[in-house]
């Protein structure tokens, strides 16, 4: 092919006049056609061979050794710088097109081998895409936007126990009894009911969700899938063992809290029985007896309304109320010893809806826990205080008591592990009971000798209903 252009070329070349400056520039084409099938190397060695011919013909023709064609013929008396000038641009043309084409041939060769890399990067990451799809443990099925079913890995196939034909619709795809509903948002979460063929009734849970193509647009439908009926088998029989765990945790706590004063009441029965005791030990004995039968009642009452919890009687009634009652029943305490109970700033002039009763005796236990843990402190400081933040009201008891250590904070809220001698070690557990029965936030934050504080957050209601005339609010 490259001898035929060369030919050719020439052919044009002599029969238009080698004097024509102009037509030598034909000879870039050989070199032009010679960068598609030859190599650098080679397309150089096509330039200087273009330039050879070109000099050859144009000196055959001048110096009379080829005979006349067309317009070219012998040069009578040609000019001393003419031949010259004619034959050096036609060389200088032919180089400097192969020269490009050199450079061109070469970046095409850089850029087939990038793309032979890339292309080879691409065959390994579809590979290791069908690799996971193909081992992954869930189903995968997608489809278009008619919800046609496009591709569908092999435990798709294994969890529904049937083929899933390419190019039928979902619906007829899917065992479920209820079709799934259409995607209107991202994703839509789903649990649905099957009869597998041979593991008989499971559940299938999972998620469809909107397959975007290269342009970010959505292009069909993703449903990610798997078996949940041994998972939800085994949470349900964690459940329950944690469930019997917590009440013989519960029963073992309320046994221990029952066991000391049943001993004291037996004790005192054993004495009574004699019946010869002096009368001041009887008094005395029977003194312990009411003592005793009292925190007998008030754990067993406590106890009760732990397990079986009252729904919260809901009022609205005004902030500084409760507060106001709070302190008074700690001033009438004679436990506090008539040590003073701090309140902070003013309570914000809000209306609460919540249960007066419930929120008394969340206080009060608060402030009970509190009284302990400043007890044979050299300056007890026990702290109430009310205020606004972004999200609602923040009650806050403070301390500068013995607080606690991190592994007592961790069973804070679980019943009877109290750490004080005094009480049934149900306080915070009520307290953490009404305040999710209300919906409430509690935190509590504490260092061993550096106190405790809790925060009690109660949202606002942004429309509180008014209270009917004639409600007590004193």
């Amino acid at each position: 092919n490259l001898v035929l252009d060369l030919f050719l070329v020439t052919l044009v070349i002599a029969f238009q006049g080698i004097s024509q400056e102009r037509f030598s520039t034909l000879y870039i084409f050989p070199v032009l056609a010679s960068a598609f099938y030859l190599g650098t190397v080679e397309i150089v060695w096509v330039g200087v061979l273009s330039s050879v011919v070109h000099i050859t013909v144009v000196l055959a023709f001048a110096l009379g050794v080829v005979p006349p064609f067309g317009l070219s013929g012998e040069i009578q008396d040609p000019e001393a710088t003419r031949l010259p000038l004619l034959l050096g641009m036609a060389a200088l043309q032919v180089f400097t097109a192969t020269l490009v084409v050199v450079l061109i041939r070469r970046n095409l060769e850089r850029l087939r081998s990038d793309l032979d890399d890339s292309e080879a990067a691409v065959g390994e990451l579809s590979a290791l895409h069908q690799r996971v799809v193909e081992s992954l443990a869930s189903g995968l099925i997608t489809m278009d936007a008619q919800g046609v079913v496009t591709s569908a890995n092999p435990a798709a196939m294994d969890i529904l126990g049937r083929p899933v034909l390419i190019g039928s619709a979902l619906r007829e795809t899917l065992p479920f009894d209820e079709n799934l509903p259409a995607l209107q948002g991202r994703e839509h979460r789903f649990e649905r009911n099957f009869r597998h063929p041979d593991r008989g009734n499971r559940l299938l849970g999972g998620h469809l969700t909107l397959l975007r193509g290269a342009s970010g647009r959505p292009s069909g439908q993703l449903l990610h899938f798997q078996d949940l009926t041994d998972m939800k088998a085994l949470e349900e029989r964690t459940r329950i063992s944690e469930r019997l765990a917590s009440i013989g945790q519960l029963a073992a706590g309320l046994a221990h809290e029952l066991r000391n004063p049943l001993a004291s009441i037996s004790g005192c029965v054993q004495i009574l029985q004699h019946g010869s005791s002096p009368a001041e030990v009887q008094e005395r004995v029977l003194g312990i007896l009411q003592r005793e039968t009292e925190r007998v009642g008030a754990i067993v009452s406590d106890f009760l309304d732990f397990a079986r919890p009252s729904a919260p009687e809901l009022q609205v009634f005004p902030l500084p109320r409760a507060i106001e009652e709070a302190r008074c029943s700690w001033e009438m305490d004679p436990r506090a010893g008539g040590m003073a109970l701090q309140i902070q700033g003013t309570p914000p002039n809000v209306e609460i809806r919540a249960d007066p009763v419930g929120l008394h005796r969340l206080l009060m236990n608060l402030l009970s826990n509190a009284r302990k843990s400043v007890e044979n402190r050299p300056n007890p400081e026990v702290t109430l205080a009310a205020h606004r933040t972004p999200r609602g009201i923040c009650l806050q008891v403070r301390d500068n008591g013995c607080g606690m250590t991190p592994a007592q904070l961790e069973h804070l809220f679980v019943p009877f592990v109290g750490s004080f001698k005094e009480g049934t070690g149900l306080g915070m557990s009520l307290v953490y009971k009404f305040t999710e029965a209300m919906g409430w936030l509690v935190r509590v934050e504490s260092m061993p000798e550096q106190g405790t504080t809790v925060e009690v957050e109660i949202p606002l209601d942004p429309d509180p209903p008014t209270v009917a005339p004639g409600t007590d609010q004193a």
